[in-house]
């Protein structure tokens, strides 16, 4: 996929750059106008790298940051050349460039490919970058101020909270975790390590905190420390349990998910589920690692990350408590 995205990209840099030299020869509005498009399309570019860029310090890093970058770099570039070449070219046509720039790799990818709903509010804060530069331009003094402080608030809740719930809402179906319309969930089935059979009936009254994984999942591994920590906690709580419930893969030999976890040493119960559609179809499981938390009355009132989800129980005890 990355070798047909720099193809597709090198090929439109050649189309551009011939576009450029017949539109210089013939007329000097159609060359800024190409000229535009093509600064614009080179910053779409340069900044795709910053997706796979992992940033230390616990910040937001990948999407987030090529959105917020990349909003910065398209505000000031129109502004630069709205008012360097505003006379010879007008605005609006300005705005068009900078748009085509923009769009010209990105709609192609996006009608073509199906897995593209994770990079789209990075796309479309591409395109807000543009339109709020151009307002920014053409607006007076205080309308300014106000376009400047909505871009910074704007900026900075993609970067470190907007994006977050995109995600969430992608991979857990809501933006929170907190299920708002809640219902009983079906009678599942899950086997322990001896082979006895859990079903819902086994947690009555209580809460349950079932953390989904598979042995292909390297995001689930990295995540147990969190989930053993939260088990060690709580353990001696009556009212909260907590499993990790391992979702079959049809390569996964009998009993390999039990073995896994005592062999790296955690202490928290272990539970087997059947495969992954049995997991998607009662508990909406979309991605691993996914938190399901069950109220005591069995119905299902968190499906989420495992942040999330401890200050959810943590909160729903408390509650319970008082």
């Amino acid at each position: 996929m990355l070798k047909i995205s720099i193809c597709i990209a090198l090929l439109l840099c050649f189309v551009l750059c011939f576009i450029l030299y017949l539109a210089k020869r013939k007329n000097n509005r159609l060359y800024l106008f190409f000229l535009t498009a093509i600064f614009s399309f080179l910053i779409e570019l340069s900044t795709f790298p910053l997706r796979g860029i992992k940033i230390e310090w616990n910040l937001p890093s990948g999407f987030p940051l090529c959105a917020v970058v990349t909003f910065v770099l398209y505000f000031i570039f129109i502004n630069l050349m709205l008012a360097k070449h505003s006379t010879k070219l007008k605005p609006q046509w300005i705005l068009i460039a900078c748009l085509i720039g923009c769009c010209i790799i990105q709609l192609p990818l996006r009608m073509f490919l199906t897995r593209t709903l994770v990079s789209l509010p990075d796309f479309l804060f591409h395109l807000f970058g543009i339109f709020m530069g151009y307002l920014f331009y053409i607006s007076g003094k205080y309308i300014k101020s106000g376009i400047a402080v909505t871009s910074i608030l704007c900026c900075s809740f993609l970067y470190f909270k907007g994006y977050e719930l995109w995600l969430n809402k992608l991979s857990y179906g809501t933006f929170s975790g907190i299920i708002q319309v809640k219902a009983e969930i079906p009678e599942f089935q899950f086997t322990d390590r001896d082979g006895n059979i859990i079903t819902r009936q086994d947690f009555a009254g209580k809460y349950v905190v079932f953390d989904f994984w598979t042995t292909s999942c390297g995001i689930c591994f990295r995540k147990f420390p969190k989930f053993e920590e939260q088990y060690v906690k709580y353990r001696s709580n009556e009212n909260v349990v907590f499993y990790a419930v391992n979702v079959k893969l049809p390569r996964d030999k009998e009993g390999v998910s039990f073995e896994i976890i005592s062999e790296r040493g955690y202490s928290f119960p272990t539970l087997q589920s059947g495969q992954t559609e049995d997991a998607k179809s009662i508990f909406g499981i979309q991605a691993v690692p996914t938190i399901i938390i069950l109220n005591p009355s069995g119905v299902m009132v968190y499906r989420g990350d495992i942040e999330g989800a401890f200050l959810f129980i943590e909160k729903e005890l408390k509650k319970k408590q008082q």
